[in-house]
């Protein structure tokens, strides 16, 4: 029997609240949820904020570990975990797309990157981490390639 054939339900395990306005993007950071490492996960929001999530391994459920603000100055639309996990790009409508690294417990705006004319609008990784690719409403697409971080 398939994935497809199989009856299966899905259900509302946890409401991860924070954010003051509509959440528009989140991503799991590849680098969690296995081998004791609990599970990570971004939200971006139109606050201009980014909140950082991390499951608590004895109870299952998601307590917000950081707020990223400061950097973007309107709508945060989009968020991506580089493959490594060490990386988190950020894209908001304020025309930057914001680098993010783990500097000790925390996380830090390492660069800034600008090219679009307004709203960036999607932010992804390639499958190395070696390249980023941004769009935007000004209809570009930018590719960029990564620092020798990852």
């Amino acid at each position: 029997m398939s994935f497809f054939e199989e009856s299966f339900e899905l259900k509302e395990i946890q409401r991860l609240e924070g954010h003051t306005d509509r959440v528009w993007s989140v991503a799991w950071n590849p680098a969690t949820g296995v081998s004791g490492i609990p599970a990570v996960l971004a939200s971006c929001s139109g606050d201009k904020t980014v909140r950082i999530w991390q499951q608590n391994s004895a109870t299952g459920s998601f307590e917000c570990k950081a707020v990223l603000e400061e950097t973007h100055t309107r709508t945060v639309r989009s968020c991506s975990w580089s493959p490594s996990g060490k990386l988190l790009a950020t894209a908001s409508f304020d025309a930057t797309t914001a680098i993010w690294e783990h500097i000790g417990d925390d996380l830090e705006c390492v660069s800034t990157l600008e090219g679009h004319e307004n709203e960036v609008k999607s932010v992804s990784w390639n499958a190395s981490g070696s390249l980023l690719a941004t769009c935007g409403r000004d209809k570009s697409c930018l590719d960029l390639g990564s620092t020798a971080r990852e």
